[in-house]
């Protein structure tokens, strides 16, 4: 004991010494040991946060998204209006998207899908890019009835099979003909011939444009200019449907 006594002496004295030689003070030292013991246990709280929230949020997965595209009037809103609610509704032209998440029936995902219905005033295509590394299926609606805005339909199906993300990804694309109610409708096979015709005429003159680059890149996605072009062989999955008349 008197050994250990002595010790601790010495050591005091020799903490004193070197006290004294580097003019440190012990007071200023103690709490600059107490911030930085703080500062870890912070370090060390938030750690811990992180690693629970990625055990807590590992199985929990986003939405599946469907988008709904078309120009104006297509019926696109009374379309999401339908799937929610199961009932018909007149609207008018919006400016700005329609979200819904919806639980349907035989749904494979097991989950509330998010539909998200993307007014069709041109616009506003420009914000369209965001939603494509997102989306999981893009669902086109048009109007049978409506001759006038075949070409235009035409074009943005050629601007979605041009989209480098939309191919990248293969996201499938649904042409729902809406409508067929109307007595000016026209069958689903007289729109597909329409539209393959239409798209065709596109190809066509991308393919004469001066662009050598945009030609290489057209050929790639949509095929040869010597091959028309069809649905079946188009650059992502594609299905044509239509309203069920009951």
């Amino acid at each position: 004991m008197d050994a250990l006594m002595s010790a601790l002496k010495e050591a005091v004295q020799k903490i004193r010494s070197y006290e004294m030689k580097y003019s440190i003070n012990l007071n200023e030292f103690h709490n600059l040991l107490f911030i930085i013991s703080i500062l870890f246990g912070l370090a060390f709280l938030f750690y811990l946060i992180v690693i629970l929230c990625s055990i807590f949020f590992k199985g929990s997965k986003p939405n599946k998204i469907v988008l709904l595209l078309g120009p104006c009037d297509s019926g696109k809103t009374t379309f999401l209006f339908k799937l929610r609610t199961d009932k018909l509704c007149t609207t008018v032209p919006s400016m700005k998207e329609n979200v819904a998440f919806i639980n349907l029936k035989n749904n494979k995902w097991k989950k509330c899908i998010r539909f998200v219905d993307f007014p069709g005033h041109p616009k506003l295509s420009f914000s369209l890019n965001k939603y494509f590394n997102i989306t999981n299926v893009i669902i086109y609606i048009l109007d049978c009835s409506d001759r006038q805005a075949l070409k235009v339909v035409a074009e943005k199906l050629f601007e979605l099979y041009t989209n480098k993300v939309v191919v990248k990804k293969q996201i499938p694309l649904i042409i729902f003909c809406n409508k067929t109610d109307l007595c000016n409708s026209r069958p689903k096979q007289v729109i597909k011939e329409d539209l393959e015709r239409e798209i065709e005429i596109l190809k066509m003159s991308k393919y004469n444009s001066l662009d050598d680059d945009y030609n290489d890149e057209t050929e790639c996605l949509m095929g040869t200019n010597s091959e028309f072009f069809r649905f079946e062989k188009a650059p992502c999955h594609t299905r044509i449907s239509k309203e069920q008349q009951h």
